[in-house]
């Protein structure tokens, strides 16, 4: 009896102990179901605790081939909706959506919505005098259900759940934690942070987006998804250019537009990885700084603030790139290759008028084709929907090392260190060796590619017309820089008077050359420089390695000539070797540009990096705000900085006039840069803009070429 006593007393035990579990952690909640989605109530926890945030999920499950829709339906569709009776003090939040998918219907409609099983999630606020022990909900769900057909559908749903003192904590709701999480991992990343400005141009949603880390690098495929209907077309081509951390995104706009502009644009960008894995991003983007209303616009409903070379007339761009390029011949990036050209026209006095002029012809011909390639592939970068401008190849570290190597070489032949031909030019290359004209060619097609860092006066407007023009018009205005550029070698060719002040050749040629090797050596120093902005000291050093490798095989090029048999085949073989080992370090993993926000930590005390929600922020608080747009390896510009930007006057003024600095490093690709040189008809840097604290005002466009007094009236006139 005592036996059955105990065991009858431990089961009474037990089953008290089962009910009082069953009373804290108990969940009522029935499913609901219209005629082709299944809906239920799922609290994240078994009980609620007062003074705490319950977050509960509305779990729609769709029959096959069924979708209801995203807080953006698309073309067609109604999102879901969730009302609630909730008791006293506690309140709800808005749904917080899962990732949607996309929907291609019949006649190029698009919808954004979610088959199978998706978790919408809210957050319910409970208070901390929350009174009772019992939480009880009633929600009403309305949505959409879709496949070849629409049905309005909803359901009515209860939730009651035990509440727990404030303090205590919640117990996990097991059964339906993977929902949760799946839900979340879709959900936009936070540990990122964007920020985005957009403008409408042409007919065309432009949103550029800058990273505070290279989530863009390596991505297999970017989609953008607005939260709001009626702001681009979805059934158009994304058309995105990107880089590590940065990126810009045109889409033809809505045809709305032209008519009610969106004050913001927001959304989820999907970045997917190589293998397929997708990543979301949450997009809040403001209008561009310098993008006004225009109304009655079915272009475009917003056009930057005008620009004076957008007043340029063909003949004008025509004029300009003459100009420019006759301009080109003088500057710094130029002069060393030009003189070495000149050098080599006064040593062959010898050959006859006809050959001359037949050189100086030749020579303009390798610029003028060079010309015609270098616009051939920015147009074609332009219509693949690419931001490129004027100098681009610059902004990567691989052609910059190239270049270290080649002006490096080239200054050992100068030195007399190594003699690869007879050519004065002593470029290296079998071609000149064998044919002078083809020396001539090569020379132009070398000066043109040294000569695209520079942005020489007049050139911005005219190359700035060039891009918004048919490409036949911006092919002859390329072929008017290059012509601009070429003609003083051809006059020099042509020109008898010309040709006899120059000196005749005599052994002062030798120290002439010799002399001119050190504009080479300079002319690497600054490239090293652009290269060690473009990416660290380790690249520095590497190329510098390269350099070494690249002398000492000239050295024993040179060397081997008075070798004999196995020692001179060996020569060579060290040669091969010295020469491959410097070409692989363009491909090395140290050769890779700088993200955008290593670059902005090395800003200066008086100015901040550029970026278009700065400055869309600053004009918004009225404030003026100077704005350039520099590179490290455009000349121009680090001139301009060095006289007019660099001086004490300059720093006193903007601290006297409020005047806010921003500087925009091009150094590197930034499609966010690259679109304000568009949105002012310039296709290059330097760019400088001075905006007004009126910020219904647009900005003043600056000389290309600065002085201190210039920019000091400037902004005097704020």
């Amino acid at each position: 009896m005592k036996l059955f006593k105990s065991l009858g007393l431990l089961l009474l035990g037990l089953c008290m102990h089962m009910s009082v579990s069953a009373q804290v952690g108990s969940v009522a909640s029935a499913e609901q179901h219209s005629e082709h989605v299944k809906a239920l109530l799922i609290p994240e926890t078994t009980t609620a605790v007062a003074g705490t945030t319950l977050w509960v999920a509305l779990r729609l499950e769709h029959a096959e081939h069924w979708h209801t829709y995203w807080i953006n339906p698309g073309d067609a569709g109604k999102a879901t909706e969730i009302s609630w009776e909730l008791p006293n003090g506690v309140s709800a939040g808005n749904i917080v959506w899962p990732t949607p998918e996309r929907f291609n219907l019949p006649a190029d409609l698009v919808d954004f919505g979610y088959v199978g099983e998706v978790f919408e999630l809210v957050p319910l606020q409970i208070p901390a005098d929350f009174s009772g022990n019992k939480l009880s909900l009633a929600a009403k769900a309305n949505w959409l259900e879709c496949d070849d057909t629409c049905i309005p559908g909803g359901v009515s749903l209860t939730l009651e759940m035990p509440v727990l003192p404030a303090g205590q904590s919640a117990v996990p709701n097991g059964k339906w934690a993977y929902g949760f999480a799946r839900t979340r991992d879709s959900q936009p990343r936070v540990d990122t942070r964007l920020t985005s400005s957009f403008f409408f141009s042409d007919g065309e949603l432009n949103l550029l987006v800058q990273a505070t880390s290279a989530i863009f690098e390596g991505a297999g495929k970017i989609t953008f998804i607005p939260d709001q209907h009626r702001v681009i077309d979805y059934i158009a081509p994304q058309e995105i250019s990107r880089q590590q951390n940065s990126l810009q995104l045109k889409q033809k706009q809505h045809r709305r537009v032209a008519r009610e502009m969106p004050k913001r644009v927001g959304g989820l960008l999907l970045v997917a990885d190589a293998g397929g894995r997708q990543t979301a991003y949450q997009v809040e983007a403001e209008p561009a700084a310098g993008a006004v209303s225009v109304a009655n616009t079915p272009a475009s409903a917003t056009v930057p603030a005008t620009p004076a070379a957008s007043t340029v007339s063909i003949a004008g761009a025509f004029l300009f790139a003459f100009l420019g390029g006759l301009i080109l011949n003088l500057m710094p990036c130029v002069f060393p290759v030009l003189s070495l050209k000149v050098l080599h026209l006064a040593s062959t006095t010898h050959i006859t008028r006809r050959e001359q002029r037949l050189h100086g012809l030749t020579y303009m011909a390798g610029v003028m084709v060079s010309f015609l390639v270098l616009a051939a592939v920015l147009l074609g970068l332009k219509a693949s929907g690419t931001a490129a401008g004027w100098g681009f190849h610059l902004q990567q570290p691989w052609f910059v090392a190239s270049l270290v190597f080649l002006f490096f070489v080239m200054g050992l032949s100068m030195s007399g260190v190594v003699e690869f031909g007879t050519s004065v030019m002593g470029v290296g290359t079998d071609l000149q060796e064998k044919e002078g004209y083809t020396g001539s060619f090569f020379t132009g097609v070398l000066a043109s590619v040294v000569a695209s860092p520079c942005t020489a006066p007049f050139m911005g407007a005219a190359l700035g017309f060039a891009f918004t023009q048919s490409t036949l018009v911006a092919l002859t205005v390329f072929l008017a820089l290059g012509f601009g550029m070429a003609l003083p070698f051809v006059l020099l060719s042509f020109l008898p008077a010309l040709a006899k002040m120059m000196p005749r050749p005599g052994p002062w040629m030798l120290t002439f050359r010799q002399l001119l090797a050190f504009p080479l050596y300079a002319t690497v120093v600054w490239l090293l420089w652009v290269l060690g902005q473009q990416t660290d000291s380790n690249a520095m050093a590497l190329v510098i390695g390269g350099c070494l490798l690249l002398a000492f095989a000239c050295w024993l090029y040179q060397y081997r000539h008075n070798s004999r048999g196995w020692r001179r085949h060996a020569s060579m073989l060290v040669i091969l070797l010295c020469a491959g080992t410097t070409g692989s370090t363009l491909f090395t993993p140290f050769l890779q540009a700088r993200a955008h926000a290593e670059v902005a930590a090395d800003a200066a005390e008086n100015y901040e990096p550029y970026t278009a929600a700065r400055l869309a922020a600053l004009r918004a608080e009225g404030k003026p705000v100077f704005v350039n747009m520099t590179a490290a390896w455009c000349i121009t510009c680090l001139v301009n900085e060095r006289v007019a930007l660099g001086s004490q006057a300059f720093t006193a003024k903007l601290k006297e006039k409020g005047v806010i600095y921003l500087k925009g490093d091009w150094t590197n690709n930034d499609p966010a840069i690259t679109e304000v040189l568009k949105q002012y008809a310039t296709s290059g840097v330097p760019l400088y803009l001075m905006f007004p604290a009126d910020n219904s005002k647009p900005a003043e466009v600056l000389p290309q070429i600065l002085s201190e007094s210039t920019v000091l009236a400037a902004l005097g006139r704020i």
